[in-house]
């Protein structure tokens, strides 16, 4: 009976706000393999799904699951986004252990300042970007809105220098945030794995085995960028995820929160890494209200906690 309540309340808020619930029943135009960087030998490609009628579009950038080894541009949550009025960019970005960190990073700025240099061609908005990212495309994004300011990760080799690569929303599906922290807080279902081993995602994403490349490890954690002109991020993570520990969000929202950066935090107390229950209909509407609020301008959206 609550979630029926909840459900109802955020059906009518998107209502309110003039814009359609989820899922939206608007048609779309997808344009598949549009390549907009190349690293190294590797073009990089992403696939463009543009409302049909008469924009400008806002814009959401995609980023995929996958540990960072693997992976790519097909499918998705972001997706849905795409009927309710919003073009999505899902991008391929480089994979470890072939690219190593910055390098997936670097491609997703050079992502963002693809769409902002092809927003007239493609009837987009340059104003409006924000990034949903999932899982190891959670952390890339939370970098993404952490790291407006850092020259040292642009990449401007890869394309279109002149655009900014900065975002107005930024949403984290348990994405990991302090690599070097992992170990001591997973949970017991992690097993006798240790994310500290040299084999495991994140050291072949740095490269070195990250507790002993710390100095480098760190560069990878958004804590350690976040200011105040950080934009609105919405975080959501599972309290039974064996991969991702919950801490990560937490500690993520809290250094957030202090730097007076707008942060909503769901911890879904039931659930475990990319579980069914984020693609609920309650907390699907709370992403698409979200990117109302923050790329559409819908109603004020309040800084919480939920446990």
């Amino acid at each position: 009976m609550i979630r029926s309540v909840l459900v109802s309340l955020l059906l009518a808020t998107a209502a309110l706000a003039g814009y359609p619930p989820t899922p939206g029943t608007g048609t779309f135009t997808t344009i598949e393999g549009l390549e907009y960087a190349t690293v190294g030998t590797t073009p990089l490609k992403l696939d463009l799904r543009i409302p049909d009628g008469a924009g400008p579009w806002p814009v959401i950038v995609y980023l995929h699951s996958g540990a960072w080894v693997t992976g790519d541009r097909t499918g998705g949550p972001a997706i849905r986004q795409a009927s309710r009025g919003y073009a999505v960019a899902s991008i391929d970005y480089p994979l470890a252990p072939k690219y190593i960190w910055p390098s997936q990073l670097e491609a997703t700025k050079a992502a963002v300042r693809w769409v902002r240099a092809n927003a007239v061609r493609f009837n987009l908005d340059p104003n409006r970007v924000g990034v949903f990212g999932t899982s190891a495309g959670g952390h890339i994004a939370a970098m993404l809105g952490a790291t407006a300011n850092h020259p040292e990760f642009e990449g401007l080799s890869l394309g279109n220098p002149q655009y900014s690569s900065a975002v107005k929303a930024v949403v984290d599906y348990y994405g990991p945030t302090d690599l070097l922290k992992m170990d001591e807080e997973k949970l017991p279902c992690y097993g006798n794995l240790s994310a500290n081993s040299p084999y495991m995602p994140p050291s072949l994403l740095m490269g070195c085995p990250i507790q002993e490349c710390e100095e480098k490890t760190a560069t990878s954690n958004p804590i350690n960028y976040v200011t105040s002109d950080a934009p609105p991020f919405l975080i959501m993570q599972g309290k039974l995820d064996c991969l991702t520990p919950w801490m990560q969000s937490q500690m993520l929202y809290d250094a957030l929160r202090a730097k007076g950066v707008q942060a909503t935090l769901y911890l879904l107390p039931t659930a475990q890494h990319a579980d069914s229950q984020f693609d609920e209909q309650q907390y699907r509407q709370i992403v698409s209200d979200f990117f109302d609020q923050y790329l559409r301008g819908a109603l004020p959206m309040r800084r919480r906690a939920v446990r």
